[in-house]
């Protein structure tokens, strides 16, 4: 694939088409509609379905202006502001051309498409796989475990500091969602004073529950054996968890900001757990709470983009997009109902605005934070379209249909190389050009690049299928050299993510393992239909698939980082370490 960017697409126009009816939202609410295909304005700020007769010309218009701008009036705002050096915002703009619509005059996104997981089990559905599915759950158990009874922790001022501090830096860099002043005076309250029943209660419980549970980057080369240090810290974090989950339920009662962060912070607790299912059950409470609050919160719903931006309306913002994002990437692996509960959600901007960093110490730090938030979003915009792409297409496809899963492909390949292109030069990283990358000590810097991996594996996924179910192996030849360039990608780019699969527990490590095990499948099903093909000696198109000799290491590594954790149920993670020995050790399609 071509990974520079193309000037001519980062800077196109963007126009704007008039239809002669409007869509049925703005029918109904008989106002004016602007038009856009396939989604209007209204609809897009709004997240709404967006839905047009049938029988119109759905067009071929790119639908991103409202993103840009938005991300406009952010670079506006930041460069108003003091910076020593060329602020991050400055390249903010060119970061939308990676979220606009696709252009495409033979293709139409469709607005009421099932969207389907893109994960193991999605891989294990191909027919390559029939004999070999397992038949056990490979995301949850059957009975989930007890958290059972447990003392009620230290609270003196040290230990709360040290948790305050390891919060801030493992989570809050990620999601800034906390006024970061206010947990410090709820901290020192908790300090002097115990855990009462109050929402900040509950939130300094949930905020030490986390930060005591997670990992920092630095811990990347972790040991396979849980260490008595860290086993002491998972101890904490239950000490704090218990007393927090006997706040939840009042805290969750209550119409307030606070209230949905602790709701938030319960999902994200639940996924260093490794159990899903709690998480995204605490993420939709979450976006419930939300939703409640801003139904009768006067500033979000009246709020403009020519205002200033609050402290609250900064934190409601980066709350419903943090809840947003973490219930997509739980729709890349578990079949959830759709859409996401925050997806009709009102916002007054595409995208989060950060607050007014000012003279304050950290602000550097807090501005960085806010442009890596930023470009994550930006990569799950261009990750659910992808995922949207992928869910349309047939599982019988044709000559026809191939062609345009080509031209898909390449339209999205071009998003993926804007959004690159168009990062803050701090978060740069080169684009791996073989099966290895180089090491990458900036945590936001490696999870932005092992966001381009999962994208570029994406993109490719589809074509590894049609060559290993011999589904385009009787189509036009001129189509076969295009198949299995994208399939030979595909490969490359599933080493690449066993490389990059991180060790250290974190809120992304059931969705690390799920990785791991689905790249594995990916090259333990094109390696046996290659054997296949030799020993009929009959012609197959995976045969001009390039998998090196080596893949199993890469397998190997990647199980292996994240081995302490395949022998919890919790998640189905026990039942993923069955595959993935299975695979390495070659009793796995065999």
């Amino acid at each position: 694939m071509a990974d520079g960017p193309s000037s001519g697409v980062a800077q196109a126009p963007f126009p704007k088409s008039r239809g002669v009816t409007a869509c049925q939202k703005c029918r109904t609410r008989k106002t004016r509609c602007d038009n856009r295909r396939p989604t209007c304005g209204f609809c897009l700020k709004r997240r709404l379905t967006c839905i047009y007769p049938a029988d119109e010309d759905p067009g071929s218009s790119v639908t991103g202006a409202e993103i840009l701008h938005a991300i406009h009036h952010l670079t506006k705002i930041v460069e108003n502001q003091h910076s020593p050096q060329q602020s991050p915002a400055q390249t903010v703009e060119s970061l939308s051309s990676s979220v606009r619509q696709p252009t495409l005059d033979n293709w139409a996104v469709p607005q009421n498409v099932t969207i389907r997981p893109q994960g193991v089990e999605s891989i294990l559905s191909w027919k390559i796989f029939a004999a070999d599915r397992p038949a056990s759950c490979l995301f949850a158990q059957s009975t989930p475990p007890s958290l059972g009874n447990y003392p009620v922790p230290d609270t003196s001022y040290p230990q709360l500091a040290w948790l305050e501090a390891q919060y801030i830096e493992a989570l809050h860099t990620k999601n800034p969602i906390i006024d970061l002043d206010e947990l410090h005076h709820m901290m020192i309250h908790v300090a002097e004073h115990g855990f009462d029943w109050s929402t900040g209660a509950c939130l300094v419980a949930l905020v030490c529950a986390n930060a005591a549970i997670t990992d920092s980057h630095t811990e990347m080369s972790i040991s396979p054996e849980v260490t008595a240090e860290k086993k002491a810290e998972i101890e904490l974090s239950m000490q704090f968890w218990s007393v927090a989950v006997k706040r939840l339920g009042y805290a969750s009662a209550q119409n307030t900001v606070q209230a949905v962060q602790c709701l938030c912070l319960a999902g994200i607790w639940y996924m260093h757990r490794l159990e899903p299912l709690e998480a995204w059950k605490h993420f939709n409470l979450a976006g419930a709470a939300w939703h409640t609050l801003s139904l009768t919160h006067g500033e979000l719903s009246g709020h403009t983009e020519d205002q200033g931006c609050s402290n609250e309306f900064t934190l409601m913002q980066a709350l419903c997009f943090t809840i947003w994002k973490s219930e997509c990437e739980l729709r890349l692996e578990l079949p959830l109902p759709t859409p996401p509960i925050l997806d009709n959600a009102y916002l007054p901007l595409a995208f989060p605005q950060p607050p007014d960093f000012g003279s304050h110490p950290d602000a550097s730090d807090k501005e960085r934070s806010w442009y890596y938030y930023l470009s994550e979003i930006a990569a799950r915009h261009v990750i659910n379209r992808l995922v949207q792409m992928n869910s349309e297409a047939p599982e019988f496809p044709n000559e026809k249909h191939v062609r345009r899963m080509i031209s898909q492909a390449e339209l999205m390949q071009s998003q993926i190389s804007d959004w690159h292109s168009s990062l803050p030069p701090i978060f740069h990283f080169d684009t791996p050009q073989g099966y290895t990358a180089d090491a990458v000590a900036d945590p936001m810097v490696f999870i932005l690049r092992h966001r381009y991996i999962s994208l570029c594996e994406l993109v490719s996924r589809p074509f590894v299928r049609l060559c290993v179910d011999q589904l385009a192996d009787e189509m036009d030849a001129s189509l076969h050299g295009i198949i299995t360039s994208y399939a030979s990608q595909c490969v490359r780019f599933c080493i690449l993510k066993l490389d990059q699969v991180a060790g250290h527990r974190h809120q992304g490590t059931w969705y690390g393992i799920r990785v791991a095990t689905s790249a594995a499948l990916i090259l333990a099903a094109v390696d046996r239909v290659q054997r296949q093909a030799k020993e009929d000696e009959a012609f197959r198109l995976v045969q001009s698939v390039t998998l090196p000799e080596t893949w199993k290491d890469a397998v190997a590594r990647g199980a292996a980082s994240v081995q302490q954790y395949l022998d919890e149920p919790n998640g189905g993670c026990s039942n993923l370490k069955g595959l993935l020995e299975g695979v390495v050790l070659g009793s796995f399609l065999g």
